[in-house]
């Protein structure tokens, strides 16, 4: 009798086993290629202007000898000078800037995609 009863939890068992609904625990998967692009640009524009005038004036007068013989015989000299500069500069600059750095990996479960310290 006890043989009996083992064979039929036996069966019993394997009945409850076989009968049971199948169901797997599928996980989400991602893989790829990321590429992680940077660009940066500087554009400068500098304008500058500048003027200068130099005016100078010199008289010399030799009348100042009164009523000598000399006092006629020398003229009366008289300059001016008038002395300008205009400066003008216009300097334009441009920079551009790249960086490109790309990785594989897959990433199996429910994680993010892995960053490498970058993102």
């Amino acid at each position: 009798m006890k043989k009996k009863l083992t064979i039929l939890t036996l069966v019993l068992l394997a009945a409850v086993a076989i009968s049971g609904v199948a169901s797997a625990g599928l996980v989400p998967m991602s893989w790829g290629f990321p590429v992680l692009i940077q660009k940066a640009s500087l554009t400068g524009l500098q304008t500058s202007a500048a003027t200068a005038h130099d005016i100078e004036t010199a008289n010399i007068d030799f009348s100042g000898f009164g009523g000598s013989i000399f006092g006629s015989a020398f003229p009366t000299i008289g300059q001016t000078a008038d002395q300008g500069q205009t400066l003008t500069t216009l300097d334009f600059a441009n920079q551009c800037q790249s960086s490109y750095f790309a990785y594989p990996f897959i990433s199996i479960g429910g994680s993010p995609i892995p960053s490498l310290g970058l993102l």
